[in-house]
């Protein structure tokens, strides 16, 4: 319990500073006071981390640590498989054992490929995806980037050429002497692994927590999966400038809260919500976690 609330504590002291309510932010009264009296503003001044619950927060606070703990599993397994496809190549039957025993990284994957230097597939498992053997990924930036620096590339969100949108991560494999042999990658459906790993922390009804990508608030995972791949872009947001103007505050800053009107999970009626986000550490696209809260 004192871990459960220490852990809710630092995620508040964290939102307080990056909304400037702690003593040392230098706004001035008299705005702020006008301030409070714009669309939605009592809303935001009632709903705060001083007034949520610590069991709300901690949800957020144990989400994102799961995400982060599921995140490192796959980016290990993927380090050891470029160990071991240093001493086999990412050619033949050896290579394809270990794409095999990274599928088992986790239940959420597609497929795995070797990828040589010039961007080109040289193996894939499972072989229901022998297709893309032969294929080039090297316009893929990540991949492309990969190949160029020799660097891990952290999680991607892509159009795959297996014809879905996913999220990729590839690492490098260098040969015994050093030198950049090509890739591996694991592919894995963004849907079902956040499911899988946000269930045991959703707060339910129309409270919720979800993923985005930072830059364009893609959803990357949803509750309600109608929702999910759509953006701040969509049109389904148009009719709701809080959740618009929220949106953007979320692309650029990596913790805070506040609130918005939007749909309830059955888009029978419009409901005032309030949320909370900080980001999720990666190598490749900035993503955020938000807990959204129902208001009413």
């Amino acid at each position: 319990m004192i871990y459960k609330e220490l852990g809710a504590v630092i995620l508040v002291l964290g939102l307080l500073l990056s909304t400037g309510i702690i003593a040392g932010q230098d706004a001035d009264p008299l705005k702020q006071e006008v301030a409070a009296l714009e669309q939605g503003a009592l809303d935001d001044i009632a709903f705060s981390p001083q007034n949520t619950s610590g069991e709300a927060l901690w949800r957020l606070v144990c989400a994102s640590d799961a995400v982060n703990a599921n995140f490192t599993k796959i980016e290990t397994a993927l380090m050891d498989a470029s160990i071991a496809l240093s001493d086999t190549g990412i050619d033949g039957p050896d290579a394809r054992e270990i794409l095999s025993r990274l599928m088992l990284a986790d239940s959420s994957a597609i497929d795995c490929v070797t990828i040589d230097p010039t961007g080109t597939v040289r193996e894939v498992e499972p072989s229901s995806f022998e297709s893309v053997k032969g294929e080039n990924l090297k316009n893929q930036e990540h991949i492309n980037n990969t190949i160029d620096t020799g660097l891990y590339s952290g999680f991607h969100l892509i159009k795959a050429v297996e014809g879905v949108y996913a999220i990729d991560s590839e690492m490098p494999v260098f040969d015994r002497n050093g030198t950049l042999i090509g890739t591996v990658s694991f592919l894995f459906n963004n849907s079902q692994f956040f499911d899988n790993v946000l269930s045991p922390f959703q707060p339910g009804g129309n409270s919720k927590i979800w993923i985005a990508r930072a830059d364009d608030a893609t959803k990357l995972y949803d509750t309600d999966p109608s929702q999910i791949l759509l953006n701040k872009s969509s049109q389904i947001y148009q009719n709701f400038p809080q959740l618009l103007e929220l949106s953007n505050r979320i692309s650029v800053e990596r913790t805070g809260y506040g609130t918005y009107e939007f749909l309830d999970q059955s888009h029978g009626e419009t409901i005032r919500k309030g949320c909370y986000w900080t980001t999720i550490p990666n190598n490749g696209m900035q993503m955020r976690i938000i807990l959204t809260l129902d208001l009413q």
